[in-house]
């Protein structure tokens, strides 16, 4: 495995993670400062970015985090290691304000029938690697119906002529969608593709485990990053629930999150900040 060519950020720093943990807990910096050993001056400067290993590790522990996993993360010591290029699978990201947020295409290498997960900010650069490679999209599955995972939909829909399946449970869209429940299974190509409900940072967030090329994908929105997970919105419960059920799948799946770098299932079970078995 090596890293790809455009070598794409990871989304959380450890002050996003622990303001995330603060969040779902519903913690104060005051609390936190109070239960544990930090004043609350270095809860503050934690939570502005401000790196001190020891406050970070009280800290951290407090909130039920992997500790030696944030540490690596605030020093700067981690990134995920990145798969070869696999025939068939193509990540694409597209600018969100100074960040950037992927879609993916993925494809049948023989028969060119190719099935999309979110579409970006900006629907021309998938626009414009279907036409490149020659494929036809049948399918665009969406992961939640966040803005910036699906502002491209109208348009990729009306040009390619694919249908879109979103979860039941995701409040509606604006365009034509299919709404699909957990256990939800197609077929396309060589593809195969099975739905599970990943709640939590959406009332109906959904992750799509894909097989038939070289390495099974996880394609799961904003329920993990590298390290992280999206914010946990509507419940912190559900988000660690849906975290730990992506990570029970083998520990090669390659994890296709919504921000971030590709990661696998065996490195976030090391190195998430919000795995429990970590």
């Amino acid at each position: 495995m090596n890293d790809t060519p455009v070598k794409i950020p990871v989304e959380d720093d450890f002050n996003d993670v622990i303001g995330k943990a603060q969040k779902g807990l519903e913690i104060t910096t005051e609390d936190l400062a109070g239960k544990t050993s930090v004043s609350e001056e270095s809860v503050r400067k934690i939570r502005r970015g401000e790196f001190d290993e020891a406050a970070v590790s009280a800290v951290a522990k407090y909130l039920d985090l992997n500790v030696d996993a944030l540490l690596k993360i605030g020093r700067g010591d981690w990134y995920p290691e990145q798969p070869d290029p696999i025939d068939g699978f193509e990540l694409i990201a597209t600018p969100f304000y100074e960040w950037h947020v992927n879609a993916y295409l993925l494809w049948d290498p023989n028969t060119k029938e190719a099935i999309a997960f979110d579409t970006g900010t900006d629907p021309e650069p998938m626009l414009a690697k279907i036409d490149e490679l020659g494929m036809q999209l049948k399918t665009l599955f969406l992961t939640h119906s966040h803005g910036d995972h699906i502002e491209g939909a109208p348009k990729i829909l009306s040009q390619t002529g694919a249908n879109a399946v979103i979860s039941r449970l995701e409040p509606p869209v604006d365009f034509e969608a299919e709404a699909v429940d957990e256990g939800f299974r197609a077929n396309i190509g060589c593809l195969s593709v099975e739905m599970f409900n990943t709640t939590g940072h959406t009332s109906g967030g959904a992750t799509f485990v894909v097989k038939g090329l070289d390495r099974d994908f996880a394609i799961v929105g904003d329920a993990i990053f590298a390290g992280s997970m999206g914010g946990p919105n509507v419940s912190y419960d559900d988000s660690l629930t849906g975290l730990n059920r992506i990570l029970s799948l083998d520990a090669d799946t390659v994890l296709a999150s919504g921000h971030g770098p590709l990661t696998t299932v065996g490195q976030e079970k090391q190195m998430n900040c919000f795995y429990a078995g970590s």
